[in-house]
């Protein structure tokens, strides 16, 4: 039932490879980071992994299905995509963005109210969504997603299904960059693919259960457990900066990834 990438290629142009043999599983129920320099190819894979493009080579299933197979409608019902940048094609108010999460599987106003309370947003219901900051309209889409895949009380609990989310809290304050992280694992734990694209490095060690490591010429460097994936010294050189674990008090279990500069204890 997880989602799959099996020897995933692919290039924007042909002397210019993006991704270069990408195997990576991204299990139901864990909430797996993608992480890696400017360049590696992670927002691309993400982008395969939702079907939004069909890989040059190898391929993308999802539950033992191709998702480039999958009808629009049953993708709907699979695969929620939250993009780098939020944007909506006309003056939408909050509530009929989050509403749109439910066209192909069906409308259910409790469940848009549901992903909105989810996402800390329930009082920007009527707001128009291009007025928002960009970090309000992250909880929004964030929302949007939550709504989507959100099956009600008994449905959709045996369906696979997957949330990607490619840097999902990169404008949020510390508040709600937490809570949304928090609500991600949350929504991991009902047995859904969770997939999240980030750049910080200590919110991949304190939330993911998971790691995929890209180098910066799109390939795997490591992919497994959080605690063996993001290895110190394998980020030092995939990233050509040395980092350290340092002790913190948080959800990481007492410890969080910074560049050496940082300073502090190292474990």
């Amino acid at each position: 039932m997880s989602l799959q990438a099996e020897s995933v290629a692919f290039a924007y142009r042909p002397d210019r490879p993006v991704l270069r043999s990408v195997t990576a599983e991204f299990p139901a129920g864990a909430l797996t980071a993608i992480v890696g320099p400017n360049g590696a190819g992670k927002s691309t894979l993400l982008r395969l992994l939702a079907g939004l493009g069909r890989p040059g080579a190898g391929c993308v299933t999802l539950g033992g299905r191709d998702v480039c197979g999958l009808g629009a409608r049953a993708a709907a019902g699979r695969i929620a995509y939250l993009p780098q940048r939020p944007t909506v094609a006309f003056a939408f108010t909050v509530g009929q963005v989050v509403r749109l999460g439910r066209y192909a599987v069906g409308y259910d106003e409790a469940a848009v109210v549901r992903a909105l309370e989810s996402a800390d947003a329930i009082e920007l219901m009527d707001e128009p969504f291009g007025q928002l900051s960009v970090g309000q309209q992250q909880r929004v889409t964030l929302a949007r997603c939550l709504a989507q895949l959100d099956g009600g009380p008994s449905g959709g609990a045996r369906r696979p299904r997957t949330l990607l989310a490619d840097e999902p809290v990169s404008a949020m304050d510390p508040r709600h960059a937490l809570g949304a992280m928090s609500t991600l694992r949350r929504v991991a734990r009902r047995g859904v693919s969770v997939v999240v694209v980030l750049h910080d490095l200590a919110l991949a060690a304190g939330w993911a259960d998971r790691a995929v490591v890209l180098d910066g010429r799109g390939r795997v460097a490591s992919s497994g457990p959080r605690d063996e994936a993001l290895d110190p010294e394998l980020l030092g050189r995939v990233f050509q900066t040395p980092f350290r674990l340092v002790g913190v008090d948080g959800p990481g279990g007492g410890r969080v990834l910074l560049p050496a500069a940082f300073g502090g204890d190292t474990i």
